[in-house]
């Protein structure tokens, strides 16, 4: 038996159990991203309970065109550069994997705009990252997932059906609307 180190494609899937438990998991970390971005508005779409589809468009920040394929990789972030960061933590989400595990069992896209170049997309499509193009400028960023745990049947099978899983997100945003009433959702 030898010992090896595992893909990039399978750290990301293991990684995925960790985040991504089920959709709600899934729009938590989007919301997280959307407020640590400054957002006031938030607008959530699900289909099929989150089974489907997710999207999640926010007012926020935006993110920079030449920064928006680091976006996805592994531990890449904006949010903490050095340990020292670690103990004085003021956003939600600070780890850089939220969306990296998203894409490793969904479709994701990721359309942004930061207010000072044209908007951007880039795309993870079967676990192949897409070349970075022009899009519309939506003052924001707007995240797409599509077909959760496509690639990964065993997961796919503990969801719950549609109706329950879309409780369960609307469970969690209230819950962020509770803590958070200066902010918009819809």
């Amino acid at each position: 038996m030898d010992i090896h180190l595992l893909s990039e494609d399978l750290q990301n899937k293991i990684s995925a159990g960790e985040v991504v438990e089920r959709p709600a998991s899934v729009v938590k970390e989007l919301l997280e991203n959307s407020l640590d971005a400054g957002s006031k508005q938030i607008e959530i779409v699900i289909e099929q309970g989150g089974h489907q589809l997710i999207q999640v468009r926010d007012d926020g920040i935006g993110i920079p065109k030449d920064q928006l394929p680091l976006s996805i990789k592994r531990f890449h972030t904006s949010k903490i550069s050095k340990l020292k960061d670690l103990f004085t933590i003021s956003t939600l989400g600070f780890r850089g994997e939220a969306l990296a595990s998203i894409a490793s069992v969904a479709h994701l896209s990721i359309v942004s705009s930061n207010g000072s170049d044209d908007g951007a997309e880039i795309s993870i499509f079967n676990g192949e990252l897409g070349e970075l193009a022009p899009a519309a400028d939506i003052d924001g960023t707007q995240v797409t997932i599509r077909d959760l745990f496509y690639n990964t049947p065993a997961r796919r099978k503990f969801l719950k059906t549609p109706r329950t899983e879309a409780r369960k997100i609307i469970d969690m945003v209230r819950r962020f609307g509770l803590s958070m009433p200066n902010i918009g959702y819809s």
